[in-house]
């Protein structure tokens, strides 16, 4: 049997789906301060837009990405529908900071909440993507302390240097048997089981942590006593992505997947990275990408995310997906600011 011990290295990038690319932007950039990395289109649905936010260089582990897909209904988690996402925060100072800015622009927010060693906001985005932001923290953090900070923070009117996001912390998909999920991190890519804990939001279910050394849960399934099927759609993630250093280590993985028999879409290459997808026991759509080559592979630092890129296999087709996407514009007006969901007090419960 294939070794793939230690290779996959975290999470590489989180793909969702997103119902108008102009109130998408306008969001992640200008409330979350990321950066626009890539604006392309869906490699296997070319009439359509691929939006990639990151940090300023597009590192992996910072990407975050969204199909345009507007005639799709609301989608909604469960079995083969991720319930939500998490970024890391720079410092526990910066958490009622991120509050702040985003009450300032009308969005609402759940928390901070202090559980299992975090200290989490949680709001949607315009189309009912549930993001978590989060500080892992080893201090014993007490809600009436983070209460009491915000009462006499002054009111944040912009992303500072100090508060920008960095990195994925986690993401979340649902499992309908978490030993079940469990056995196959850990027999198909070498994962670990990292923590088994009580949901605090939900009396009969767990959260069960997945992860590598460096890592140790970049992935928190959600294990309800009772899990119902989910739904991909507007404001639901659609992939996630893990990473691996280089094409060796994804052959390999490959490997692995084939010696054991689990269907996989075989090695694409996607020009910024190459992507091998398979799907976990609960349906799950799952991604192994290489690090490389990386966002600039067709465009300077400078420029990143400017002006919409095509591989070089759709190049021949430029003028008829620039015109579709023209009149995809044209009946699908951008409305700023939006009406923002509204998000649950108890954020991580799941409907039976």
């Amino acid at each position: 049997m294939t070794d793939v011990t230690g290779l996959i290295g975290g999470l590489h990038h989180i793909t969702n789906v997103t119902s108008n690319q102009e109130v998408n932007r306008r969001f992640y950039t200008e409330i979350l301060g990321l950066r626009r990395v890539k604006l392309t289109v869906n490699q296997d649905d070319y009439l359509h837009r691929h939006l990639f936010y990151a940090d300023d260089k597009g590192t992996t582990g910072s990407a975050i990405t969204f199909f345009e897909w507007p005639q799709l209904p609301q989608g909604f988690a469960g079995l083969s529908s991720p319930h939500h996402l998490s970024y890391s925060v720079p410092s526990l100072e910066s958490v009622p900071r991120w509050k702040s800015w985003l009450v300032f622009n009308g969005i609402p927010v759940t928390g901070p909440l202090v559980r299992d060693g975090r200290v989490s906001l949680y709001l949607r985005d315009p189309d009912g993507l549930m993001v978590e932001l989060t500080f892992l923290t080893n201090e014993n953090i007490k809600q009436a302390y983070l209460d009491e900070t915000g009462k006499n923070l002054e009111e944040v009117r912009e992303v500072t240097k100090e508060m920008r996001l960095k990195k994925f912390d986690h993401a979340s998909p649902v499992t309908a048997d978490p030993s079940l999920a469990v056995t196959f991190f850990e027999k198909v890519l070498a994962l670990r089981n990292t923590q088994s804990l009580p949901n605090p939001d939900q009396s009969d279910g767990k959260i069960v942590g997945i992860g590598s050394g460096d890592d140790e849960d970049f992935l928190r399934y959600l294990a309800p006593k009772q899990a119902r099927d989910g739904s991909v759609g507007r404001g639901s993630v659609h992939h996630i992505a893990m990473a691996v250093e280089d094409s060796e280590g994804q052959r390999k993985v490959k490997q692995r997947l084939d010696e054991i028999g689990i269907r996989n879409s075989g090695i694409i290459d996607r020009l910024w990275f190459r992507s091998l997808y398979f799907r976990d026991p609960d349906g799950n759509l799952l991604e192994v990408a290489t690090k490389g080559p990386g966002y600039t592979k067709d465009e300077s630092p400078q420029s990143l995310g400017s002006k919409l890129v095509l591989p070089p296999w759709l190049e021949d087709r430029r003028q008829v997906i620039e015109k579709t996407l023209d009149d995809l514009d044209s009946n699908n007006r951008a409305t700023w600011p939006p009406k923002f969901p509204e998000v649950p007090k108890v954020p991580e419960k799941l409907r039976a």
